[in-house]
């Protein structure tokens, strides 16, 4: 941890040098990315924590890194002797940094420095409010500040062919809604930043960043003209008369700050959705925004009937994988092999691997025994994972892209035999799993009204795990891309209100169904599925479930509501 604190030192010096009294910056990158590349996670090599999902503030004398409950375990771990204090983000009398810098500034005004490429823009405004002053802290010194820094990795590209919609009819349908906005007259451009929508747009896919196959660009449309800034170095033949042919024009990834200049310099309006801008690109732009809710993530959200037919038969390849990988894993442990979490993911993989059309992994595998599955986000260390020891839990939350489509299954069995058990324990663990199980059902067999969003269906579904007690702080589901992120929003079921969540489910949403119970020190169980939202009877919708593979019952009590 010394090695922690010395960089903190650093890194307080160089603040300091710049007129800067504190440090602020979050897990991103410039298209403010859920899964960013190495050379992105500076906080990870200023902190020392590798979760997804963290805020780092450091002041002459402090240092606070605030992150959700799904970390809050690794985090305890991660930032032991570092200096810095764990900010245990969504509970009770933990306030925002926002807050905390505001208490602080009554007392004396702060110049906050801040690497303003990869800060959203909503928390920007809330950040500014906050202190007398935010400066940039730009990449040339983060690069100062991490000698070592990982380069950015750039990978070619390739057309995905299981769209039913061609990218030239999805630009034509995107340049008819700029030309529906007012802006007085002034000319319009669209701004997309986001690297699933522009991939989604133009049919093309990369390997930019792990577990999603993006590539780093930028899309600038006009209602008569289109522009793709991507690193076009990479680029063969094919792919850029495809691009052509679809009315794109391409240019170097660097130029569009340049773009945006001689565009709003000439009187021109930049359309932007506020969530997808971060504060440097805002500070470009400035007066020359107009906020709108561009309709690319909700057009991409909703597949076709063709789409979903490629999906199921994706799904039914990657349930006999699943199916497989636990068939081995039970008959290598009856014969006594020691297995590890780590094997469980290599064997895992190996099945998938072998399926036509498998690209890679939608995420890194999570495969947790017992007490670690109550880790939502549980990763086995390289070498270091725990040995898998009848009789004992096994949690495995995984899943894939394929040429056709995307998967995340998330599976519990019980490995063993139950008498072998401590049966007041059983009982406890059979409750929890049945209460997961049961939320699970009864979300996947909902029927509700059209214009039903996420956080009415989130009710539904925590009703029988919040009948015994307890209760889950991450969401119960997400959208899922076709051949793209494995989170996607819209849509998304959560208790918290956010675009996705408060976004209605029209058929052709797939999304995942996934309550969990965790129990620190005992257990973790999560059971997910993928749903596909559909046409009920009498202008109902419901859902129908993509995924194929069988659920563990074993630890399903004897109980009619079951369907046992």
């Amino acid at each position: 941890m010394s090695e922690i604190k010395n960089r903190l030192l650093s890194l307080r010096s160089a603040i300091k040098a710049m007129g800067a009294d504190a440090f602020y910056c979050t897990l991103s990158d410039a298209h403010l990315s859920e899964y960013i590349q190495k050379a992105d996670q500076f906080l990870s090599f200023l902190s020392g924590f590798t979760g997804s999902n963290a805020e780092l503030l450091v002041t002459a004398d402090k240092a606070f890194l605030w992150t959700d409950s799904r970390y809050w375990e690794q985090a305890e771990r991660q930032l032991l002797n570092s200096g810095i204090a764990l900010m245990r983000d969504g509970e009770k009398d933990v306030p925002s940094v926002a807050d905390w810098l505001s208490e602080v500034n009554t007392k004396k005004s702060t110049v906050l420095a801040v690497p303003l490429e990869t800060l959203p823009l909503e928390r920007y405004k809330k950040i500014q409010e906050s202190v007398i002053e935010v400066i940039d802290f730009p990449d040339e010194a983060i690069t100062k500040e991490w000698p070592d820094r990982p380069k950015r990795e750039i990978s070619s590209l390739y057309i995905h062919r299981a769209s039913s919609v061609s990218a030239a009819d999805k630009l034509k349908r995107l340049q008819k809604y700029i030309e529906s906005i007012d802006t007085q007259a002034s000319p319009s451009a669209l701004l997309l930043t986001k690297l699933d929508d522009i991939a989604w747009l133009t049919n093309l896919r990369g390997a930019d960043i792990a577990f999603n196959p993006v590539f780093l660009s930028w899309a600038w449309v006009l209602p008569d003209s289109a522009t793709l800034f991507l690193h076009d170095e990479i680029l063969d033949d094919q792919v850029a008369q495809y691009l052509k042919e679809a009315g794109w024009m391409i240019a170097p990834y660097a130029l569009l700050e340049k773009t945006i200049e001689s565009f709003t310099s000439q009187g021109g309006k930049v359309l932007a959705r506020e969530s997808d801008l971060n504060a440097k690109l805002y500070s470009q732009i400035n007066d020359a925004w107009v906020a709108v809710k561009h309709p690319v993530a909700l057009w991409k959200s909703v597949k076709t009937q063709e789409e979903i037919a490629g999906l199921k038969e994706v799904m039914k390849a990657d349930g006999e994988a699943l199916q497989a990988f636990i068939d081995e894993l039970k008959a290598r442990l009856a014969k006594g092999e020691k297995l590890t979490e780590n094997d469980a993911v290599d064997i895992l993989h190996q099945k998938r691997s072998a399926i036509e059309g498998f690209i890679g992994e939608s995420f890194s595998t999570i495969a947790a025994v017992d007490a670690n599955a109550a880790l939502p986000h549980y990763e086995p260390e390289e070498g270091r994972g725990s040995l898998i020891t009848p009789p004992c839990l096994l949690l495995v939350d995984s899943g894939a892209h394929y040429d056709r489509g995307t998967t995340d299954t998330t599976r519990v069995w019980f490995l063993g035999d139950p008498k072998d058990y401590p049966q007041e324990k059983l009982r406890r663990l059979k409750r929890d799993y049945t209460a997961v199980f049961l939320a699970m059902k009864t979300l996947s067999e909902a029927t509700f009204k059209p214009g039903t969003n996420g956080v009415q269906l989130d009710r539904i579904a925590r009703a029988p795990i919040q009948a015994i007690g307890a209760d889950f702080g991450h969401g119960t589901g997400h959208g899922i891309g076709l051949t793209l992120n494995v989170h996607e929003t819209p849509p998304s079921i959560s208790p918290r209100e956010r675009e996705g969540t408060l976004t209605p489910f029209e058929p052709g949403m797939v999304t995942s169904d996934e309550p969990g119970i965790y129990r620190p020190g005992e257990w973790g169980i999560r059971i997910e599925n993928m749903l596909v939202c559909v046409e009920k009877e009498d202008g109902m919708l419901g859902f129908e479930t993509l995924t194929q593979c069988e659920i563990d019952r074993t630890l399903l009590m004897e109980n009619s509501l079951v369907g046992l």
